[in-house]
């Protein structure tokens, strides 16, 4: 797993794999989870970090990948 902050958009991006990207989903308002050919979770994007609190039930949306 990797973690990156980017400070010019305000993001956190969660790299839980290196699969390709195929589709991506916004789960709730700045929270977008990516997913490889496979159905499953490759990385989750959290926008508006400072500007916004987000509560992220992470095991929801990896079991509901």
């Amino acid at each position: 797993m990797k973690i990156q902050y980017d400070s010019q958009t305000d993001t956190i991006y969660v790299i839980l794999s290196n699969d390709k990207i195929v589709e991506s989903e916004e789960k709730s308002k700045d929270v977008i989870v990516d997913y490889n050919e496979k159905d499953e979770v490759v990385a989750v994007e959290v926008l508006n970090v400072r500007e916004n609190e987000h509560e992220i039930d992470l095991p929801f949306i990896l079991k509901s990948a």
